[in-house]
């Protein structure tokens, strides 16, 4: 075996780096392209990428259903591994659909916040926040982000910019899935005061991106701090107060105020073919 690269690091020379997708997205894909490959290595002994089959990829997926692991999670996988495949020109040695392994579809299973219990967070937040404490600062900040506009996580700590066109507000929110930025127009008060609040936080934490992320940290690790003061907090999604429950309470909150499928699904940065039913019960 010593004459070949580590299987991992073929696999991870094969697929490059897709810069089409965002540094959080890229990252997992190469992660989880690392562990398939390790895995393959370790079970099956093989020595070229170029040599995977079927099998490999069965026992694989069999491995990740024994380590249970939730349908969602492997499906991720997988859509690593049918990129390797492709990357290796055998696309055919993974199945086309998820179901052929036995992971389903994720059931639209829209989340009803707990209100009450999210606004307790955020008064704990800006107690944190008003005594300095940084990570606290970023973090309400994109909390107020994400009730207002309905923003994912990472969005919340990335939309910094305001523009104006033809006479209206918009709020530019980057850091969705792939990259795309997507303007939201100011509409209300809470809005409004939402995104200026961003530029005060900023500049209180001497921000020279206009961003809420404190400058002595990477995106990746103040997208970690944010995710665990919340969870320390006890915003979780067992008692369905995580912070992705906001973008569903914010979701709700339009349709309940006769916002079309198409605005709902603009508002969350999603294809207008896609359907609400994960965030709007039935």
């Amino acid at each position: 075996m010593g004459k070949f690269k580590p299987l991992e690091v073929q696999a991870l020379e094969r697929i490059g780096k897709n810069w089409s997708k965002s540094k959080l997205t890229r990252e997992g894909h190469l992660q989880h392209t690392k562990e398939f490959a390790i895995y393959v290595a370790k079970r099956f002994g093989l020595e070229r990428i170029e040599h995977l089959k079927p099998g490999h990829v069965q026992a694989y997926v069999a491995h990740l259903h024994e380590r249970g692991l939730n349908h969602g999670t492997i499906a991720n996988r997988l859509a690593s591994v049918r990129q390797l495949a492709q990357a290796i020109g055998k696309a055919n040695i993974v199945e086309r659909t998820n179901d052929a392994y036995g992971v389903m579809r994720t059931r639209m299973n829209p989340v009803i916040a707990d209100r009450d219990k999210i606004d307790q967070i955020k008064s704990e937040l800006k107690t944190m926040a008003d005594n300095g404490d940084r990570v606290a600062m970023m973090t309400y900040a994109a909390s107020l982000l994400r009730d207002a506009f309905g923003l994912r996580a990472k969005e919340s700590i990335m939309s910094a910019v305001m523009i104006q066109h033809e006479g209206k507000l918009f709020l530019r929110v980057e850091g969705a899935k792939g990259g795309r930025t997507r303007d939201l127009e100011i509409k209300t008060p809470d809005q409004l005061s939402a995104a200026h609040n961003i530029e005060k936080v900023a500049a209180l934490l001497g921000s020279a991106t206009g961003r809420v992320i404190p400058p002595e940290l990477s995106l990746k690790e103040a997208y970690n701090a944010q995710r665990a003061l919340w969870a320390s907090l006890g915003g979780t999604r067992e008692n369905r107060t995580h912070m992705h429950a906001q973008r569903h309470d914010h979701l709700q909150v339009m349709h309940a105020n006769g916002a079309t499928n198409a605005e709902m699904m603009k508002q969350a940065g999603h294809g207008e073919d896609r359907s609400p039913g994960h965030y709007i019960p039935k």
